[in-house]
């Protein structure tokens, strides 16, 4: 990811909160433009929190803690 600051979300004042592109804010990875569209290339697959925390079949396997396994991947596929 890059330096760029990014919005990630409002404060009640309403003055916006703003991240590093790359950084974790609440519910996911938060990134700009470029690097979304260049996250999207590569992970057509899409992602929950962080770009690659889904295999190219679209399961979950990755994420902090425990690591998920995809069967497909596992055997080869």
């Amino acid at each position: 990811m890059c330096d760029t600051q990014v919005y990630a979300a409002s404060r009640r004042d309403g003055s916006d909160i703003m991240v590093k592109c790359g950084d974790y804010y609440t519910h996911g990875t938060v990134l700009c433009d470029p690097c979304e569209k260049k996250a999207k290339a590569k992970y057509p697959q899409g992602w929950d929190y962080y770009p690659g925390d889904r295999c190219k079949h679209g399961v979950y396997v990755g994420g902090v803690g425990r690591d998920w396994m995809c069967g497909a991947c596992e055997s080869g596929e």
